[in-house]
């Protein structure tokens, strides 16, 4: 037994081959002396393995341990610590709930570039004879060190692009050929620092410019003495047109002082929140917000998470925001949740017009010197909200009071790689339960899980069931603005005098089938076509919604039938106009559209099906006139692009808005009054068993757009499956009509929320392993399950999913239902490579 100081460290890189996740959570340091006071549980480290240096995270601290030949931690990377304990124990529960390495969980909640990547050099020694190499590889190594001298790996990547370099190097290494050391590259993340210039107090304008013949002096000494404070240099160079050299004169003679200082990349610098003030709230409101702030102010033990189901435009965001105002009041800070990084821009106007000065935004889109800063202004207490879509539920806020979760049914709240696979429901409610906040989750269609959950009493449901568009006196105003001379809109009974309703629009199904019996080969129904037409004639605006992207999502030969799939993947290949090319929205391979048939050489080589780039092309040539506006992946791949449509279409710049899923999730047009669902069947018939939920939640979405203004709305719906159970509830605006058939069908079938599920593929270049690799785990799978005396019904395949070849490497999958997955996976063995998704939402 050894007395002192010892650190459990969790390094964060790959020290285990086990798979997924590693035998042992931490290793054992010695604290030196030089470090004693200084780290302690969540401080970032780096300490010796092996023969590498790696960063890794303090989790806990002790006096003494029984471990031989303890090496000592290196150095303190960050003065602060880098996770405090409430994050370290999240860490640890995702690592454990979702099969994932505990240095992989701990990554997820820092931001990129806090530490540098662990690499190797390689240098051959003097004097290595010609015949030192035994195997091709060898050679091709040794020749590239010959003449470039010591590399690091990340260049011998590129040197020996496609060879497999490190099994050599290590046999040349023990045989004393070459040299291999590892090497720790430091941070890239750093604090920005920027010149500043400053006039002196005590400076004198005729003695500073005496004998300084340029007119660009003056200038300086003005502009500096109007700042009354340090100014940026290349303020400076712009405003009075001197360079570097003028200012070094003037700090010469003492005049001014040029010093560097920390800045703060924030991406919301520059954006001005106009304050606004708390609205009047509906008694559907009122009663919702009474039961949040008695929960706020009750003990945290007390509390259960919250499920806000409220229709589309009944006022969620108005709960959300009394109840950050209400936890800020308290001294604690609150996380805003949005599914998409789209709608980012909205929640961030609304939230920081109600808190300006205290709200932040976080999300990959930033840049890396954005995200860094972003992360320690929050850290320091510096900013006391944190909107953002998924990764922001790390944001090391403290104390933490509220999580709100948006729209909380989307599915990119599941993170599907790289891992951990976590899913934001889960992962915040186990946060809350660490920090003693309290969760909202809100959303007009909720996930089924949470929606069963409520009834079973695990979360308070609360219900909105009427949507609230705004106020008398605002109303009269948008009414002058825009010219209306009426609107639809209701009183409340029992409600504020001046709180208007109005009720949900009403939606059209219209049958495909009888559109073409009728003669219409448009993809517009007749009615939609009406009600555009309509919306355009009043100058109104109009949403048509496809979920695909591209003009044609495949091309056929018509005389031998053969379909053009992508080399890599074996899906069908999307024709995209606006790059004249055939592309595969898996792998991104992309090729040209050929004139002929490769397979027969038939001229007859036609493109089919439809995407959003067609269904623009259609709009054009049916509404010539019509200004239009596309929203999908290929048009917004920035957080900036998707900002600009979002405000372009809501400042009225554009009649008709095409656009995929983007546009349903939780935006609120006023403008619009008709939304056109171009095909309700692109997610009906996946064999998937979230197959129908997907399209309720889709259509009930994108329904929710339309009527939201002064004039009201109406949503056509065209489908071949006008009878199914999910879009005729979806129309009449049903849900629990929806979620009580379909989870009547999942007890019987048993599928979550009746069982937890997870799913295992195993990827790789050979058919046959992956066949064999995928049945020999399924028979483990299988006797695990008769040992505990679970049903073999528990496991479904192993067999091909949907997708059997993606980026070259052949696909295998078993899913596995069992009320403990994570503990039946941890009893087998499982050869590396397979990929567990704990609660997958897609079994695609």
């Amino acid at each position: 037994m050894k007395n002192g100081a010892f650190a459990e460290v969790v390094p964060l890189a790959t020290v285990s081959s086990g798979d997924p996740a590693p035998a042992r959570a931490g290793f054992t340091y010695s604290v030196p002396d030089s470090l004693l006071g200084r780290v302690g549980a969540g401080s970032l480290v780096v300490v010796p393995f092996g023969t590498r240096r790696l960063y890794g995270v303090v989790v806990g601290l002790r006096p003494e341990s029984s471990v031989e030949g303890i090496r000592p931690v290196e150095s303190l990377v960050d003065a602060e610590p880098v996770l405090d304990e409430a994050h370290i124990s999240l860490a640890c529960w995702m690592s454990r709930e979702y099969l994932a390495p505990l240095h992989k969980c701990m990554q997820a909640m820092l931001p990129p570039g806090i530490i540098g990547h662990a690499d190797v050099v390689v240098e051959s020694k003097p004097d290595t004879p010609e015949a030192a190499a035994r195997t091709e590889t060898q050679a091709s190594l040794l020749a590239v060190l010959d003449r470039r001298g010591a590399l690091r790996g990340r260049q011998l990547d590129r040197a020996l692009r496609g060879i497999d370099w490190r099994p050599a190097a290590r046999q040349l290494d023990r045989r004393g050929v070459v040299d291999r050391r590892s090497v720790l590259a430091p941070p890239r993340a750093r604090t920005h620092r920027v010149l500043m210039a400053r006039l002196t107090i005590d400076a004198d304008a005729r003695e500073t410019l005496d004998g300084l013949r340029s007119q660009v002096y003056p200038a300086i000494v003005e502009f500096l003495r109007s700042e009354e404070g340090p100014v940026d240099v290349s303020w400076v160079y712009a405003e009075t047109g001197c360079t570097r050299y003028h200012l070094d004169k003037l700090a010469e003679r003492g005049a001014v002082v040029l010093e560097s200082e920390d800045v703060w990349r924030d991406s919301l610098a520059g954006q001005v929140f106009v304050p606004a003030s708390a609205p009047v709230l509906t008694s559907d409101q009122q009663a919702v917000w009474e039961t949040i702030e008695n929960a706020l102010a009750s003990p945290a033990a007390d509390r259960k998470p919250f499920l806000l189901h409220g229709v589309t435009g009944s006022g969620k965001t108005e709960i959300y925001l009394r109840a950050v105002a209400d936890v800020l009041s308290r001294g604690q800070s609150a996380i805003g949740l949005v599914p998409e990084i789209s709608l980012t821009p909205q929640a961030v106007a609304r939230f920081g017009a109600r808190f300006p000065g205290s709200v932040a935004i976080l999300h990959s889109a930033l840049s890396a010197g954005e995200r860094y800063d972003t992360w320690r202004r929050a850290r320091a207490g510096l900013v006391q909200v944190v909107v953002g879509p998924r990764s922001a539920l790390f944001a090391p806020l403290s104390p933490l009071g509220l999580i709100v979760v948006d729209e909380e049914h989307v599915e990119s709240y599941k993170q599907e790689a790289p891992r951990p696979r976590y899913h934001v429901r889960d992962a915040a409610q186990q946060l809350a339960h660490l920090t003693g906040a309290l969760v909202i989750f809100g959303s007009a269609t909720p996930s089924l899980e949470v929606y069963d959950a409520s009834t079973r009493g695990e979360f308070t449901r609360l219900q909105m069931p009427r949507r609230v568009m705004g106020h008398a006196r605002r109303l009269r105003d948008l009414q002058a603005l825009h010219g209306v001379s009426e609107n639809r809109y209701e009183s409340i009974p029992g409600g504020p005098e001046e709180a208007r309703y109005m009720p949900l629009p009403e939606v059209e199904i219209v049958d495909l089938r009888a559109e073409l019996r009728a003669g219409n080969r448009s993809i517009f129904s007749r009615a939609l076509q009406r009600a555009v037409d309509d919306a355009l004639g009043r100058d109104q605006q109009a949403i048509l919604f496809l979920n695909r992207r591209g003009k044609s999502t495949f091309v056929l030969c018509r005389d031998c039938g053969h379909a053009l799939l992508c080399p890599n993947c074996d899906t069908p290949l999307t024709y995209h106009s606006s790059q004249s090319r055939l592309v595969c929205h898996h792998c991104n391979h992309r090729e040209v559209q050929p004139d002929r048939c490769p397979e027969c050489g038939s001229e007859r080589i036609r493109l089919f099906g439809l995407g959003t780039e067609g269904v623009e092309a259609a709009v054009r040539e049916r509404w010539p006139k019509a200004r239009l506006l596309r929203w999908d992946r290929d048009t917004a791949r920035t957080h900036q692009a998707h900002a600009g449509i979002l405000q372009r279409f809501a400042e009225g710049a554009a009649d008709i808005l095409i656009g995929t899923q983007m546009i349903a999730k939780g935006l609120d047009m006023p403008l619009v009054t008709v939304v056109g669902v171009i095909s309700a069947d692109t997610t009906l018939n996946l064999p998937d068993f979230r197959s129908a939920e997907r399209t309720f939640q889709l259509m009930a979405q994108v329904a929710g757009r339309a009527g939201r203004g002064l004039r009201g709305g109406r949503v056509v719906v065209q489908t071949y499956h006008p009878d199914h159970f999910a879009i005729v509830k979806a129309a009449d605006h049903d849900y629990s009509g929806f979620a009580d058939r379909e989870l009547a069908f999942r007890r019987e079938q048993g599928y979550p929320p009746y069982c937890r599920l997870v799913k295992l593929i195993y990827e790789d270049e050979s058919a046959g392993k992956v066949r064999s690799e995928a049945e020999s785990l399924a028979t483990v799978l299988r006797d695990a399950l008769a040992a505990e005396g679970s049903p073999e019904s528990g496991l479904i395949g192993s067999a091909p999913p949907f997708f059997q070849r993606m980026r070259r490497r052949h696909r295998w999958q078993i899913l596995l239902r069992h009320p403990d997955p994570a503990a039946l996976l941890g009893s087998v063995e499982m050869a590396a490579g397979w990929r567990v998704d704990v609660d997958p939402v897609s079994v695609l």
